[in-house]
């Protein structure tokens, strides 16, 4: 979990983003859970506090 975390920093500080709504170590628990699990996007958006659109990205 922290290898992905790091992995997501340093991409967030390759492209120059200074904000985001979730820090990389909570987002490092959503992705694998996005990606490997049947869990909707909107529960998980909802148990984080943030919007639909940040966990699906778009």
């Amino acid at each position: 979990m922290n290898d992905l975390a790091d992995l997501i920093r340093g991409r967030l500080n390759n492209i120059g983003s200074r904000w985001r709504a979730l820090p990389a170590g909570k987002v490092a628990g959503i992705v694998p859970t996005v990606l490997c699990c049947d869990q909707r996007p909107g529960d998980l958006a909802g148990g984080n506090q943030v919007h639909r659109t940040t966990v699906t990205g778009g």
